[in-house]
């Protein structure tokens, strides 16, 4: 495994490069055309090499990860969702090798991952064999050669996710449990193969490399976002005890471990009108952590994107969480920006149809005032945690 690490504009223009090739296309002319679908990234030809220019959006405009819900009415349950959401489920041992399940409330403020549990991204660089390791692969298959750099490795402390763009179609793979192997190939246990020109989500009942089934790389925090000030897609996030055994589109599965009728996983969620980002506070001291005006003008970006696209819930983790890029955004941000907002500052948008997970037979839909019709599948992920 190389030990070279990338700084943040090698990795965002190797990816901005490939991206414009993966999706763009060229006119006769020699000019980039733009596709129907949005350009990932974009390099300004006429700016010094190695200025990136804002990032757009994944998917196509119907996507949900790309319409506004700024004026989206609220649904009837949702402070009892959010506060069912704030229960972290925990086991601890008993007396005679027993276990105890306990939940505890969780009031932590909200935490951007930077490193940990958070997504690298890569596009461009050599071709690299990727090889799945079990006899399920998803949508890999025994080998898939992609073009992909030396030195952004997937880390396989945090569910090995890894995104690759494929160069040659408008493509992208998330992979679960990947690693390098000392023959420089990329090892994985399971593959999911997205349309970047598509709707950003599956079929009920399809598994991903998420526990939700929902891309990795949709809803990052990326470095020209944060660079531009502007963030025009909804956030992916994390809560302490999403609904077991239910979920709602564009969740296609589920791996929470809350109380039935806790938020479920795909439901969407967005930040109050009238709150006011408080200033965060260290969750260990408790005193007042000041913001650099860079960091400021950054989480005011954020706080934006959160009251006009919202948040979509995609995993559990120990404390409400977004996710930034991995390995391009964390000498931007720290991760604490945004710890003066709890999960009470935020509301949660209609649910439409709940589906159980795994599916009973001859039956789709859940009441949520019913009981799981069995515990939560086994999925790949567990959930982001802190830093």
């Amino acid at each position: 495994m190389s030990t070279r690490r990338p700084t943040r504009t090698h990795y965002a223009v190797a990816l901005a490069t490939a991206c414009t090739v993966l999706l763009a296309g060229c006119a006769g002319d020699g000019a980039a055309k733009k596709p129907s679908g949005d350009v990932v990234v974009t390099v300004d030809p006429t700016q010094s090499p190695g200025v990136v220019v804002p990032e757009r959006r994944f998917f196509n405009d119907t996507s949900p990860w790309n319409r506004r819900i700024d004026t989206a009415r609220v649904d009837a349950r949702s402070d009892q969702m959010i506060q069912f959401a704030h229960e972290r489920l925990g086991v601890i041992e008993g007396p005679g090798s027993t276990t105890i399940q306990r939940r505890d409330m969780v009031n932590s403020g909200l935490y951007i991952n930077t490193v940990r549990w958070t997504v690298p991204v890569v596009a461009g660089g050599r071709p690299t064999s990727l090889v799945c390791r079990q006899l399920v692969c998803g949508d890999g298959e025994d080998t898939t050669v992609l073009n992909i750099p030396d030195d952004v490795d997937p880390d396989p402390r945090y569910d090995g996710w890894y995104t690759v763009f494929d160069t040659s179609a408008s493509v992208a793979y998330d992979l679960w449990r990947a690693r390098r192997e000392a023959d420089d190939t990329i090892s994985y246990n399971y593959m999911r193969k997205w349309d970047l020109n598509g709707p950003g989500y599956s079929e009920p009942h399809t598994e991903g490399a998420r526990g939700s089934g929902l891309p990795l790389f949709a809803g990052l925090i990326r470095a020209g976002e944060l660079e531009s000030g502007e963030i025009q897609h909804a956030l992916a996030i994390s809560v302490p005890g999403p609904a077991a055994g239910v979920f709602v589109q564009p969740a296609s599965s589920t791996d929470g471990n809350g109380r039935m009728r806790s938020l479920p996983e795909g439901a969407r969620i967005r930040l109050k009108r009238d709150v006011v980002l408080p200033a965060p506070r260290d969750p260990r001291t408790g005193k007042l952590i000041k913001l650099s005006k860079q960091q400021q003008r950054l989480a005011d970006a954020i706080v934006a994107c959160l009251r006009t696209y919202g948040a979509i819930v995609v995993d559990r983790a120990a404390v409400p969480t977004l996710y930034a890029q991995r390995d391009v955004t964390g000498g931007l941000i720290r991760g604490n920006e945004l710890q003066g907002l709890t999960l009470d500052d935020f509301e949660v948008m209609p649910l439409g149809q709940l589906y159980r997970y795994p599916p009973e037979e001859d039956e789709t839909a859940a009441d949520p005032s019913a009981s799981p019709s069995a515990s939560p599948s086994a999925s790949p992920t567990e959930g982001g945690a802190v830093q």
